[in-house]
């Protein structure tokens, strides 16, 4: 289950969740939009740093348009922008929509304690990620344009 859909690997079913094998995944900038390199060449990393990464493209890549990944994989969170005027039902689709992007992911095991700051058309959402690892915040932005 990776976001770059050059890399083969077999998803785990529902039967091998105890025997998770260890997530790995193209270590990333995300300043720069490309993958890292070491001696010009890309390098994996594993656990939550992986799971970082994985999160961050699920965030960004919208479900249903590329035919390089599944249905599950991806957000729908274009269906906000322009939608709620009301805050609170806004950070409700928003949160809903998150969960379900990254909820697919058998690594992934809660998602809680969601922030919202509004700077203007951009919500910027704060959320814990409880993974099989550990646990870390991730940050994300959605434009409510």
């Amino acid at each position: 289950m990776t976001v770059f859909p050059f890399v083969t690997s077999a998803a785990p079913t529902i039967s091998s969740i105890k025997t998770l094998p260890l997530f790995r995944e193209y270590a990333y900038d995300y300043v720069n939009n490309c993958l890292l390199l070491q001696a010009g060449k890309p390098y994996l990393v594993e656990k939550d740093e992986a799971l970082k990464i994985w999160i961050y493209h699920a965030l960004k890549v919208p479900r249903y348009i590329f035919i390089a990944h599944s249905w599950e994989y991806g957000n729908e969170l274009e269906k906000v922008r322009g939608r709620a005027e009301d805050k609170k039902i806004l950070e409700s689709e928003i949160k809903r929509y998150i969960t379900e992007a990254v909820m697919v992911n058998p690594y992934i095991q809660e998602l809680n304690e969601f922030e919202f700051e509004h700077e203007g058309a951009k919500v910027v959402v704060k959320f814990e990620v409880t993974t099989i690892y550990g646990r870390f915040t991730h940050n994300s932005e959605v434009y409510n344009e």
